[in-house]
C-alpha cells in the first residue's frame, strides 16, 4: 500500500457498491446545483456551451476514480477532458437537432403526408426527445472513455445501464419550456431538472461499478490462484 492510498480512510476506501453510488450521487447533486446556479463568465462559453457544468461533473467522476480505481494523474486528466467533450457535443447536438426538427415541423403542411404524421404529435415533447439524444451522446462518451482508461471498469459489463439512464434522464430537458395553460406539469423554464437527474443517475451508476483498489487486488489474486489450480489439475 503506497502513502497516497494509506491516507484514504479504510471505510471510504472499502465502500460497497451502493455506498459508492450514494456518495457520487450526492456529489453530483452539488455539481448540478453549481451548474445551475453559478453564473458563467463569457470567457467560459464556447459557442452556445457554458463550460463550468462539465468541470463540476468531471471533478465528481475524478473524485470517485481517485478514491476507488486509480490515482494516476494522466487517467484523471483524460476523464476530465472527456467530460468537457461529452458536455459540449451533447449540448451542441441537442440544440442542432431541436432547431432542425422545429423547422421541419413548421414546414409540414396540415394535414401532413402519411409518412410524416408521427412527427407532429412528437413535436409536443420536442425538447424531451432532443434531450434524450444529448443524454445518450453525453453518457456514451463518458462511459467509453472511462472504459478505455480503467480496465477493471471495462470488465464490469454494465455500461449499457449507465448509457440507458443517461438517455432517459435527458428527457427532463422538457422542463426548459416556459409554463403555459396547455403545457405539461414539468414545464418550469429551468435546466435544473435535467442537470440534476442526468448527473446523479450517471455518476451513481458509474460509482456503483468502480472497483475499490483493495477489492480489485483481492479478486485478481483469487483469479490467479484459481487459474494456477486449473493448470496443475
Amino acid at each position: 500500500m503506497d502513502a497516497k492510498t494509506a491516507r484514504i480512510p479504510n471505510r471510504l476506501k472499502n465502500a460497497t457498491a451502493p455506498e459508492r453510488a450514494l456518495l457520487l450521487g450526492a456529489l453530483a447533486v452539488v455539481s448540478a446545483l453549481l451548474s445551475w446556479r453559478l453564473p458563467t463568465p463569457h470567457a467560459l462559453v464556447v459557442r452556445d456551451t457554458p463550460l463550468p457544468p462539465a468541470l463540476w461533473f468531471g471533478l465528481v467522476l475524478c473524485t470517485g476514480i481517485a478514491l476507488w480505481a486509480s490515482r494516476t494523474a494522466l487517467r484523471l486528466l483524460i476523464v476530465l477532458i472527456a467530460c468537457f467533450v461529452a458536455w459540449t457535443l451533447a449540448l451542441e447536438t441537442t440544440l442542432y437537432v431541436q432547431h432542425s426538427l422545429k423547422l421541419l415541423v413548421r414546414g409540414i403542411a396540415r394535414p401532413a403526408p402519411a409518412g410524416l404524421e408521427f412527427i407532429l404529435p412528437a413535436s409536443t415533447y420536442l425538447w424531451a426527445w432532443c434531450g434524450m439524444i444529448g443524454g445518450l451522446l453525453g453518457s456514451a462518451i463518458v462511459v467509453l472513455v472511462i472504459s478505455a482508461v480503467l480496465p477493471a471498469y471495462r470488465k464490469s459489463g454494465s455500461h449499457w445501464r449507465t448509457i440507458l439512464l443517461g438517455t432517459l434522464a435527458g428527457a427532463f430537458l422538457e422542463a426548459i419550456v416556459a409554463p403555459s395553460d396547455d403545457g405539461l406539469p414539468i414545464h418550469f423554464q429551468s435546466l435544473l431538472p435535467v442537470l440534476l437527474v442526468w448527473q446523479v443517475c450517471v455518476a451513481a451508476s458509474i460509482g456503483y461499478d468502480l472497483k475499490p483498489q483493495v477489492a480489485a487486488a483481492v479478486n485478481a489474486g483469487e483469479q490467479d490462484q484459481q487459474s494456477q489450480k486449473r493448470r496443475t489439475a
